[in-house]
């Protein structure tokens, strides 16, 4: 199922993933009340996920940045210090180097991450390949979930909409997005929860490729044990091992992510009502995350399960973050389905109308559309509201 160039047809792909989205969710309405699924649905959710590896990775250009810093460490250079655009590398600019984004932007990525694309690069410089191993994880979590939601007893309709939703596919099969392994090692950290040494370890292993699933260890540590603590030690020396090679870039180490975290900003709806209150926009992220840090500490003081507590802090960075591209979405679609929380398939469903602004990209650059949050944002919160009160028992009396 090849889609072809996306970028220079952006409103006819928004068109498509509307419809796409709704036979997902009709498929997941037709299993409301179905205890399980036939596997053959998730051997559908597989062959879409084939079909998108052979589009090119046109609505995002993030994989070409993976294949670079992948050949600037098999080159024996640091990522952390050398920025695509540093005339050092010069010798290495390649095919590749020419569709990297943001070239004067130092890598912003964790050492697992690093290493996996220094892994898939010894294999090929294709993107194809990177897209493959995203794909390919994000089809374990569909499995997972499968196998998880059976065990729960949570009807059918939520791996299926998984499965099935362009969302996911899209964002790792299609654009080979890091989403796929990071949230796969938070997903088998859900799965081997009552293992807490082990789920520790696949907590550490998503936090290496992409930092969220650390947090994984807070919920788990609210039982302390002897395997947990195990796991975590291991855990947190097989990172430093990962980043040793890179800590000669000293201070640059944060360089990357400092300019990502001062500067960028898409999609996200209550950023722009806390910086109009603040004035200013760095203000305005430390007060988001300010208020981040009180919700998911008192959600933490629930004593949560860790698919819970990934959840409420996905959630709360999905709605306080400056930044909301389609793919950060599947850090709390993933715990969601597993949970039952239908509003964020909603979500889901409308966050791809935030690649309109890719339909005038090559005249006008790059131009975020300004009404798409004013829809997106207001139907999760709405939808959060239903569901919540739905879900909550009537007081007696």
């Amino acid at each position: 199922m090849a889609l072809g160039d996306l970028r220079g047809a952006a409103t006819a792909f928004v068109g498509l993933t509307s419809l796409w989205s709704l036979g997902a969710l009709g498929a997941a309405w037709a299993h409301r009340a179905q205890p399980s699924a036939a596997w053959g649905w998730l051997a559908l959710g597989a062959a879409l996920r084939v079909g998108m590896l052979f589009s090119p990775a046109s609505l995002s250009d993030d994989v070409y940045r993976y294949l670079w810093e992948g050949e600037v460490i098999a080159a024996g250079l640091n990522p952390f210090f050398y920025a695509p655009s540093d005339p050092a590398l010069t010798p290495l600019r390649d095919a590749v180097w020419a569709q990297v984004n943001h070239k004067d932007v130092s890598t912003i990525y964790p050492p697992g991450a690093l290493w996996l694309f220094r892994g898939v690069v010894a294999l090929t410089a294709s993107p194809v390949g990177w897209k493959i191993l995203s794909g390919a994880c994000d089809l374990g979590v569909a499995a997972i979930l499968w196998r998880l939601c059976a065990a729960r007893g949570i009807a059918a309709w939520a791996p299926v909409a998984y499965a099935l939703h362009p969302l996911p596919i899209i964002e790792t099969a299609g654009s080979g997005h890091l989403e796929g392994p990071a949230v796969l090692g938070m997903m088998l950290s859900f799965t081997f929860a009552q293992r807490p040494g082990l789920a520790a370890l696949f907590g550490w292993a998503g936090a290496s490729v992409k930092l969220l699933p650390g947090l994984v260890i807070l919920a788990l540590a609210r039982t302390p044990s002897r395997g947990l603590a195990l796991g975590v030690l291991v855990g947190l020396l097989a990172i430093v091992a990962l980043g040793l090679p890179f800590v000669d870039a000293g201070s640059a180490l944060g360089r990357g992510f400092g300019r990502y975290y001062e500067a960028w900003a898409f999609n996200g709806l209550a950023f722009s009502f806390l910086e109009a209150l603040t004035g200013d926009g760095q203000r305005a992220r430390w007060l988001g995350v300010a208020l981040g840090g009180l919700y998911c500490g008192d959600v933490l003081r629930q004593g949560p399960s860790p698919d819970r507590l990934m959840l409420h802090v996905a959630g709360a960075l999905l709605v306080l973050s400056p930044v909301v591209h389609p793919w950060y979405v599947l850090w709390a679609l993933a715990p969601a389905m597993l949970r039952g929380v239908w509003p964020w398939l909603v979500f889901a469903s409308l966050c791809p109308l935030s690649y309109l602004a890719l339909a005038e990209y090559d005249v006008r650059g790059w131009q975020e559309v300004w009404w798409i949050p004013w829809i997106e944002h207001p139907a999760l919160w709405l939808s959060l509201l239903v569901w919540w009160a739905r879900s909550t028992p009537p007081s007696p009396g």
